[in-house]
């Protein structure tokens, strides 16, 4: 850029521009470069939601391996689905990717190992999709675990959160990506008869971490939601209630920047099964946390807990089952709320054992490493 344009106005020029233009700049100048990598300008980009761009990323598991594709969402339509293979750190090659764990602030972090000396080395990678770099933390390789992710949006600090539980006690450690270290946190709130029911969480607005839990001590369907505050670091339990009868079962997704509790319900007759699904959103009013119920999604075939996200502009994304099993998966799909039509976007096959959807957008977060 023209030395006669003052350096502020450049900066918001540069803002504007996508990752990838942004980081050409970087090859312009010293004081293009300097002003790139500041922690400011970083912590900046992207901030405005017009200039993002938003893509999910969908996890197909298939036996033992799993595919990624990417779709650029622009608010009105979907691209098509590009395979996308995540980044390793660098270092060995021989690297087998497990599963995603969760998305945020524009970063994926995902569960791997590799092969050292004819042994295993877990690690967590956590990785800038629109920038190619990742960073992995080395652990031991554990199954007992429950793991998840999310960036303070405070600090712009990738945590890590992992959870034991041990005689009715959650043992909570917390890895930060600054310290480059695990530390232990005290919690008065979490065990005893709580259980938590998968590794599926939800981070909104940047903020907080959520996933489902169930209380043993009463019968099944009673389900409760564990907040994890990313910048405290504080639990908060939340109840869901009329989610209690038997044949409900409820997971939670993210809409737009809100929390959404998605209630099942199967109804069965003498030929087929059929799903239906109700979209529930948290609010808060006057410091209560309250559900407002916003609508079914019914298309023909759900399969159960087949909603999986949903869009920029707020289409159900989910997974159909076969016309006589809705228990084997079929294809993924929109769901357009107005006309109660439903478009597919990719086939799966038989074999798909799981399916997953992550959001994430334009970031420079990881540029330092």
């Amino acid at each position: 850029m023209s030395d006669r344009i003052p350096l502020e106005i450049q900066r918001e020029i540069i803002k504007r521009l996508d990752v990838k233009s942004v980081l050409r700049f970087r090859s312009v100048s010293k004081t293009l470069k300097s002003l790139i990598d500041s922690p400011n300008f970083v912590a900046s980009y992207g901030s405005s939601d017009r200039i993002q761009k938003h893509v999910f990323l969908t996890s197909h598991t298939i036996t033992a391996w799993s595919e990624y594709k990417s779709f650029v969402d622009d608010g009105e339509t979907l691209s098509f689905g590009q395979t996308v293979v995540p980044l390793p750190p660098k270092g060995p090659d021989n690297f087998e990717i497990d599963r995603i764990i969760g998305s945020s602030h524009g970063l994926i972090c995902f569960k791997c190992m590799y092969y050292n000396k004819g042994k295993h080395v877990g690690m967590y990678a956590i990785w800038n999709p629109f920038i190619r770099k990742s960073v992995g933390i080395e652990v031991a390789p554990s199954s007992l675990f429950k793991v998840y992710f999310g960036v303070c949006p405070v600090t712009l600090d990738p945590k890590v959160v992992r959870i034991i539980t041990r005689s009715k006690k959650w043992l909570v450690e917390i890895y930060t990506l600054s310290s480059g270290s695990w530390r232990d946190i005290s919690n008065d709130l979490l065990g005893g008869p709580l259980k938590i029911s998968d590794d599926h969480a939800v981070v909104v607005t940047d903020r907080t971490i959520y996933w489902v839990a169930t209380d043993s001590t009463k019968s099944m369907g009673n389900w409760l939601i564990v907040a994890f505050d990313l910048t405290s670091e504080e639990f908060k339990l939340i109840e869901i209630a009329n989610f209690t009868a038997p044949r409900q079962k409820c997971d939670i997704s993210k809409l737009r920047d809100s929390l959404v509790v998605l209630k099942y319900s199967l109804d069965r007759d003498s030929v087929t099964e059929k799903v239906g699904c109700e979209v529930w959103m948290m609010e808060n009013v006057e410091s209560k946390t309250m559900f407002k119920k916003l609508y079914n999604v019914k298309p023909s075939y759900l399969t159960p807990f087949g909603v999986r996200g949903f869009t920029k502009c707020g289409t159900p994304i989910f997974v159909t089952g076969k016309e006589h099993d809705c228990w084997k998966p079929d294809g993924l799909n929109v769901y357009e709320l107005k006309s109660g039509r439903s478009t597919k976007i990719t086939k799966l096959s038989k074999e798909e054992l799981q399916f997953d959807v992550y959001n994430y957008h334009d970031t420079l977060l990881l540029l330092d490493r």
